[in-house]
């Protein structure tokens, strides 16, 4: 397969510099817009909900290791903010090196700046159209919300990202520096283990590689369970700006009784699993088809992009199972368009692209349907339909190339050509 990403200095520099710079004039007219009709204006004309005070998330998880180096219980509901405390203790330690509420503007500045230096890396290398598409996709109401919150989703979506640029499955050295970056990533905050979706290259030490993703991952969720439990108990589940399968029944719900009707408590029932359940019944129907058929689509390559976007996805569906997620987290997403701007280029001289455009197309809708313009908490019908139709899609395609590779390895085996 032709990598586009290995063509001349121009198509390097291309995308990259057209969305680094765009990310500069970005953040000058939001600083500027900022100073001058203020802070909650500002947001709410980019379509985020802002929330007092500024970094109002890295406010949150200083506060509670201040509380906790001074011997109050964090798990215990708001016992040092007006949020619950819902994260791995990993960040309680920030506590014992005199962190608190104080440090928290340095600190998502420095998160902002180290992710957008990560996601222009994984874009450079395309032509300077891709960089227009990664940019809008970077300066989504979805991502900016993580911007504004300073959510440390910010920090882990750098640590993945990093591991995908550095991962290089013919090079020891390599993967286990990336198996390290996620790892640390899990003790930060969990689902960077589903990861694991690399396995769909399925190669004897990529799946030895993905064997060790989930292994730490488990080990984590072993060693921290008691924790685990306090931090599901304190994660509000709700269809305010949020994603998930049950995300849709919760409005559902809520749209009935603001219509004077009584709530059918979707959420508390069977549907969601079942349909979640009938959901990936469909992706796994679709991908044995078109492998069956030898029907190739969406055929995820061995560069970074490829890696990236295993990982994008792989977040996206795992954290979909969980139940609700803030909508900040699908700047994970940003990780799936390097691939699909490849895949645009790879088809542009050959019909058949439009299960690829298809799904850049849905990204970019996700990302940017799920923030309301008026930055409004209110649930939205579209963008939840949308984020069923991209789970769908990923797994799909997640699917589609595991069972490819496994084709390709039996066909191996048996000596066929």
């Amino acid at each position: 397969m032709i990598n586009y990403r290995a063509g001349t200095v121009r198509n390097r520099v291309g995308s990259g510099a057209v969305a680094a710079l765009g990310l500069i004039g970005f953040a000058t007219i939001l600083i500027a817009f900022g100073q001058v009709v203020g802070w909650n204006a500002t947001w709410r004309a980019f379509g985020v909900t802002p929330l007092q005070p500024p970094f109002f998330d890295m406010h949150v998880i200083n506060d509670y290791a201040a509380c906790a180096a001074r011997g109050v219980e964090p798990y215990a509901p708001r016992s040092c903010s007006g949020v619950n405390f819902n994260i791995p203790p990993t960040w309680l330690w920030l506590g014992r090196l005199g962190i608190d509420g104080a440090d928290s503007a340095w600190m998502s500045v420095v998160m902002i700046g180290a992710a957008a230096i990560v996601m222009v890396m994984l874009f450079c290398g395309g032509p300077w159209p891709n960089g227009v598409l990664a940019l809008a996709a970077l300066v989504s109401p979805s991502v900016m919300m993580g911007v504004e919150r300073g959510n440390l989703d910010l920090l882990i979506l750098t640590l993945v990202g990093a591991s995908a640029l550095i991962y290089d499955e013919r090079k020891v050295a390599r993967s286990l520096a990336a198996v390290g970056l996620l790892s640390l990533g899990i003790a930060l905050k969990l689902f960077p283990m589903f990861c694991v979706a690399l396995v769909a290259r399925f190669r004897g030490r990529v799946f030895a590689v993905a064997c060790l993703i989930a292994a730490i991952g488990c080990a984590f969720l072993i060693a921290t369970f008691q924790y685990v439990v306090l931090i599901r108990a304190n994660v509000p589940t709700t269809f305010i700006l949020s994603y998930g399968y049950k995300a849709i029944f919760l409005g559902i719900d809520h749209m009935l009784d603001e219509a004077g009707f009584s709530p059918w408590q979707l959420a508390n029932t069977w549907l969601p699993i079942l349909t979640t359940v009938s959901v990936l019944a469909c992706a796994l129907a679709i991908a044995v088809r078109g492998v069956f058929n030898e029907r190739e689509f969406c055929s995820i390559d061995r560069s970074s992009a490829g890696t990236a976007f295993l990982f994008g996805a792989g977040i996206y569906c795992g954290t979909y199972l969980l139940g609700t997620n803030f909508i900040y987290r699908l700047m994970f997403l940003l990780l799936c368009i390097p691939q699909l701007l490849d895949w645009l280029i790879q088809k542009s001289q050959n019909a058949g692209s439009i299960p690829e455009a298809s799904l850049l197309a849905t990204v970019l809708g996700v990302l940017w349907l799920n923030g309301n313009a008026n930055g409004h908490t209110t649930f939205l019908l579209l963008p939840q339909l949308l984020n069923w139709l991209l789970f769908f899609f990923l797994a799909a395609v997640l699917i589609s190339n595991f069972l490819r590779r496994i084709r390709v390895s039996m066909s191996s085996k048996k000596g066929d050509p």
